[in-house]
Formats: C-alpha cells, structure tokens, sequence
C-alpha cells in the first residue's frame, strides 16, 4: 500500500517511497496531491504524481521512475504538464491521476480559486478533466466548467467516469459519465450563478446528484468509487462518497440518484479514498488514519501474476570505428582584419570535434570544440587573441603568407577518436 501525504512524501508502510516535500507548496488545499501507477507499472517501474509547485503553486504532472520495491528514483523526475496557477489564491487545485479504460492518464484541475472563467476557456487548462499520454507529454482537454473536481474515479465494471466536484455557496455535486462542459461558473449544480458565457452551455450536463449546502453538513465534497468489492455486499453497484466538513459517509445507486442514503459510518476530516486491484475501499483522513471498509467477512484478493521477464535485448556489437572527418578553411585572407578563419565540418556521425591551430614560432590560436550532426555541416570559428594579432600582423608585413598546423579531433558517443593533422595559409 502506498499513502501519499500532502506535505510531499509517500510512505510504503514504515519506508519514505518519494519525497519531494523540498518542492511542494503545502499552504492551505496545495501540496503533494495524488499518484498513480503506470498499468506496466510491474516492468516499467513509471509512476506519476501532482503537486503543486513550491515558489507560486504551479501545478505539474511528473513522471517518476522506481528505484526498488520500497523507493522511488528521485533523479528520474520528468515534467510531463505544467500549468501555471493564477496570483492571489492557493485553493482550487483539482489534483486527482487516474488511468482512464483507454490507457491515458486523465488529470482534473480546478480553476485556480479566482479565475472562475478559466473553466470555460478552452485555452486554459484550469477547471478542466485533461486527458494525458504519458509518453508523448501532450494534454487534450475531455470536460470543461468544474470548479474543483477534487476527486473522480472509474468505474471498473463499466469504464464510466463520476466526479464530485466542490461547490461554492450552495450546491455541491457528483457528475455521473463525461460531458463536455459541467457549467461552472454560470452554473452550480442545478442553480444559475449570474455569471453569463455563452460557452457555459456547450455540451453542458446537469449533475446526477447535488447536495445543498443550505440544508445539509455538506461543505466540501470528497468523491469515491462504485463499489464492487463482493467483500461489501449491501454497498456493491453504489457510488460511495463523504465530505471534508461533514464526516458522515453517503452512498447512492448511480442509475438511481434517489437512493442516495447514509452508510452508517464517520470519517472526520476525508480527505479520499482508495481502490486496491481487487476492488477493496480503502477511505483516508487528513487527520492521520488510512481505514478499510468492511461487511462481515474481508474479501480475498489473490497474489496478481507475476509478470513474464521481458526479452533479453539483441546482443548489441560494440561500435570500434570512428567518424570520418572532412574540413575545409574559409576566410584565410582575412585574418589581419576579423582575426579569425572558419572551418567547415562535416562528419558521418554525430560527434564532438576540437580544432586546434598554431603558426610555428609565431602565435598560438585558441582551441575551439562543436557539436557536429551527422551528414550536417557545422562552422567552427579559430580566433587569434589580440596579441596574437599583433603578432600575426607583424609575420605578414614581413611575409607574403604564413603556414597554419591544424589538428581536428572527432569523438563519437561510443568514445572513438579519430585526429587529422593538415595546414592552410593565411595572407596579407
């Protein structure tokens, strides 16, 4: 079991699997937000997380990568999104990762507590549920208009997607499968704000189901899942749920909205909930406990298969050639005026040249080192110091031309070596 904690560490039991806690702006909704775990996960050791960024509480997806059973690699970290969060607020964060039925990672953002409008802006990324491929990096936005959709998950008998999303002053609510736009901020829950954007009404969709602020406890809204652990017999095919403020945990009939009934249990401060691969609920307190919800007898859950060991990779020869090298001088009668020649490089393979020059008993030039591409031309400029200069002026007041020893060295990625030695003249 892996606990993520908002102040920036996940623990596996007594073990710190990841700590970012350096990183992380942990004021008021912010900090390390959720994780989740790539569905190769048992191969590719690739896990991702959100946080919100020390230094401004930008929010960012990152890409990490285990190092052993109980550790994560910490210099593995690769940004996947980053999104920047407007001034003047820390709440309304959004922050849940899931892996959706189609294989990407889908993200929820919150509006960044006062751009309310931004979860209508198709050009923010704010109050949003994105869709992510994790290998390309590139975000598509699947929902618009939520304020913050703090939790949402899965349905893993059917795909179907619910989110609880935060309200404001009078509703809040649970958005049962994906519309385009849930209506925030013309709307909360079923009610109209006042706010007019003819955007809110693109693809909208009323919630399935809303609790009021003005008659019930609920403050802040705390989604779970569709039960289907058949250790939980009288919740299985119900939405389970709770509130930060209110610690009394609901449940409702997702195809039925009317059914929605207390559970019979407390949870003070939820702060979420989780799914084990076999189904098990597991619900968690901002307070400290990680509880799971049982009926009777626990359920099983079988050991997963253990994966089969990938294929050995193709034996690999080792690369003993190194690179070709052609060069050829420009600018050498303009010396005495720009102080310098150029060399035109080009290599069959990507390598590192250095170029090195002198003139016998006259001036050293400077070294210089490029980056060549393979079959790319590249400039490498060889400069004279200013004595140098001096010196080379006075060689040629003396001499019609004088002879420049060039070496050009080349290393490529494997680290062969290949060194030209050729001169070129220089005029007055």
């Amino acid at each position: 079991m892996f606990v993520v904690e908002k102040a920036g560490r996940v623990k596996v039991g007594a073990a710190t699997f990841l700590d970012v806690s350096a990183e992380v702006a942990d004021g008021s909704e912010q900090g390390l937000l959720s994780m989740a775990f790539a569905p190769d996960y048992a191969t590719s050791g690739r896990f991702f997380v959100f946080l919100t960024v020390a230094g401004g509480g930008d929010f960012q997806v990152r890409e990490y990568r285990r190092a052993s059973a109980d550790a994560a690699d910490p210099a593995s970290a690769r940004v996947l999104l980053s999104i920047p969060r407007p001034a003047g607020a820390t709440n309304h964060n959004g922050g849940q990762l899931q892996f959706g039925p189609d294989g990407l990672l889908w993200v929820a953002t919150g509006d960044g507590g006062n751009t309310p409008l931004a979860a209508q802006d198709p050009a923010s990324l704010l109050g949003k549920i994105i869709k992510l491929d994790v290998n390309s990096g590139t975000p598509a936005i699947a929902a618009s208009g939520l304020r913050n959709p703090w939790r949402f998950s899965f349905d893993r008998a059917t795909g179907q997607i619910v989110i609880a999303d935060v309200g404001n002053a009078a509703r809040e609510e649970v958005n049962v499968g994906l519309a385009a736009n849930y209506g925030w901020p013309c709307r909360e829950g079923t009610l109209t704000t006042g706010t007019s954007d003819p955007r809110c009404d693109t693809g909208s969709a009323a919630p399935a189901l809303e609790q009021d602020r003005n008659t019930s406890a609920f403050r802040s809204i705390t989604g779970g899942y569709v039960v289907r652990d058949p250790g939980l017999p009288t919740l299985v095919g119900r939405y389970l749920y709770g509130d930060f403020v209110s610690p009394e945990l609901r449940s409702f009939d997702i195809t039925n909205p009317a059914s929605d009934a207390p559970v019979g249990l407390e949870v003070p401060q939820l702060s979420s909930f989780g799914e084990d691969m076999c189904g098990r609920l597991f619900v968690v307190s901002l307070s400290g406990p990680v509880y799971r919800l049982v009926d009777g007898a626990p359920s099983a859950c079988p050991a997963p298969p253990v994966p089969p060991a990938p294929p050995a990779p193709p034996a690999v020869t080792p690369d003993t050639r190194a690179c070709t090298i052609r060069a050829s001088a420009s600018g050498t009668r303009s010396v005495r005026r720009l102080k310098r020649f150029s060399l035109s490089l080009r290599t069959n393979e990507t390598c590192r040249v250095r170029v090195r020059a002198s003139i016998k008993g006259v001036a050293q030039f400077r070294s210089t080192t490029v980056d060549v591409a393979a079959g790319k031309r590249s400039v490498a400029r060889v400069r004279l110091t200013s004595r140098g200069l001096r010196k080379v002026r006075a060689a040629l007041r003396r001499n019609q031309s004088l002879r420049v020893a060039l070496w050009v060295s080349a290393v490529d990625a494997a680290g062969n070596t290949r060194t030209q030695s050729r001169t070129v003249r220089i005029r007055g």
